[in-house]
């Protein structure tokens, strides 16, 4: 049996966490909600009445003295952790030193989030191409009030790059035009004033803030850990080429704590040797999903892609987490996953934000998924939505 300890600020993570633990590693599963969710598990248990009904999964919310109950079961012999350092450090350690013996008996597996960067190699880029990569980013930001492990926190730049002020612009523009989200996740509105260094307004919201010309040593809190609020910072690389460019970035990555997901944004024509080297700059980011010219977070929505921190995690040295979730088919000997998308996506992606129809699209899809649950096809919810994707 595997202890599933779920996150709080994506609703459908623990479920999915226990759907990999039931079919792709043969344990039954005993969820312990997040208390943010805890108003859930109702909804959850009817969701997921079959395995349920078949003994496979039980759902519990509640803090951390339902945990400690919890990883004393005695037919426990697995753990999975969807959360942060502090977490993983009092189920491992027991909030002791890492250097010490762990007090966790059993195998664990864990995703544990990231300071995720999104990497613009220098280059010349059309005008919609850019308009199109600026707002993947500022979308990457407002996302979910940025309380994702995988929302953009660094966006890395040459200096020296000609379409650098225009490409900011672009970004600071469509997060300006974006109305301030609830701040909803614990800890937040304190976390937003530390990072941004502004009051937080006092209707309880966050504005998203994009902060240019960051130097990491002089801010060192910019990619010090992972915060969970809508700010994201602009660094800018010394570098005169694309090959100075990418050796920069590997000097940079290679100090970010995490190892989860990286975007890299390509331009369209480069010399063949610059071409070349963006492709093993993309190759070799330690990073178990490298999206290009997209968010990293689609390899998560597909479900099939698996998911998680770059391979050679220890407990000693977590990193993003040890081994992967979303692998269905029994991939062997995964390493990483590199997703590819248009420099300019068309129509416009229906997770953005600001799409016309995006009220209308999640009403559609929850009315298809209704139907598979009947046993139906959903063809017809699925044919009603082609204009509102068309049109967004």
């Amino acid at each position: 049996m595997a202890l599933v300890l779920g996150a709080g600020n994506v609703t459908g993570l623990a479920p999915a966490d226990c759907i990999s633990q039931i079919f792709e590693h043969g344990r039954a599963a005993f969820l312990k909600l997040h208390p943010l969710h805890a108003p859930l598990r109702g909804v959850l248990h009817e969701a997921l009445r079959p395995l349920v009904d078949a003994g496979l999964l039980a759902i519990v919310a509640g803090g951390v003295e339902v945990a400690k109950a919890a990883l004393a079961s005695p037919g426990l012999d697995h753990v999975h952790l969807t959360g942060g350092a502090a977490a993983f450090d009092a189920v491992v350690w027991g909030g002791r030193s890492r250097n010490a013996s762990p007090v966790l008996a059993q195998s664990m597996t864990c995703e544990l989030g990231n300071v995720t960067p999104w990497i613009i190699v220098p280059g010349r880029y059309a005008s919609h191409e850019l308009a199109s990569q600026a707002d993947m980013i500022a979308a990457s930001i407002v996302n979910n009030t940025s309380f994702n492990c995988i929302a953009t926190k660094l966006v890395v730049t040459a200096r020296s790059w000609g379409q650098r002020d225009e490409f900011l612009a672009l970004v600071q523009r469509r997060l300006a035009m974006q109305r301030p989200r609830p701040a909803w996740y614990p800890g937040s509105a304190e976390s937003w004033e530390s990072l941004a260094g502004e009051t937080p307004p006092p209707d309880g919201t966050l504005p998203c803030v994009l902060r240019p010309g960051i130097d990491p040593v002089r801010d060192p809190q910019f990619v010090a850990r992972e915060w969970f609020v809508p700010v994201a910072a602009e660094v800018p690389l010394e570098a005169d080429s694309v090959e100075s460019f990418c050796g920069r970035v590997h000097d940079l990555v290679g100090r970010l704590p995490g190892s989860l997901a990286a975007s890299v944004t390509l331009p369209p024509a480069l010399a063949a040797h610059d071409a070349a080297r963006a492709e093993m700059l993309v190759e070799h980011l330690p990073f178990g999903v490298v999206a290009v010219n997209t968010w990293s977070a689609l390899a998560y929505s597909l479900g099939s892609v698996p998911w998680g921190g770059f391979p050679g995690a220890t407990l000693a040295d977590p990193r993003s987490g040890i081994g992967f979730v979303h692998d269905p088919l029994l991939l062997p000997l995964v390493h990483n996953t590199v997703l590819r998308g248009p420099l300019a996506a068309r129509p416009k992606p229906p997770w953005f934000p600001w799409h016309a129809h995006g009220s209308a699209l999640a009403a559609g899809l929850l009315s298809m998924y209704g139907e598979f649950a009947r046993g139906r096809s959903g063809l017809w919810q699925l044919a009603r939505m082609v204009p509102a994707v068309l049109t967004g």
